[in-house]
């Protein structure tokens, strides 16, 4: 019955993120520096959904590292 609710779980999570990265589905251009002899460093054109996801997981990888690092401090 766990294996069911966490394959549930595990399921609309997918759901949630596939709808988020639907509804911003154009695509923008991250630039990661400021002009510099005439060129920019970007990423190529995404999908906002994706780069909001991805900065989800970045957060949480963020708050765990620190919280992990916390804890080894201890």
């Amino acid at each position: 019955m766990k294996v069911f609710i966490y394959f549930s779980l595990l399921l609309l999570l997918l759901l949630a993120f596939g709808y988020v990265v639907y509804l911003n589905r154009s695509p923008v251009e991250l630039v990661l520096t400021p002009e510099f002899n005439g060129e920019y460093y970007r990423i190529p054109p995404v999908p906002l959904g994706f780069l909001v996801i991805g900065a989800l997981f970045l957060g949480f990888l963020l708050g765990y590292l620190i919280a992990w690092l916390a804890s080894l401090k201890r």
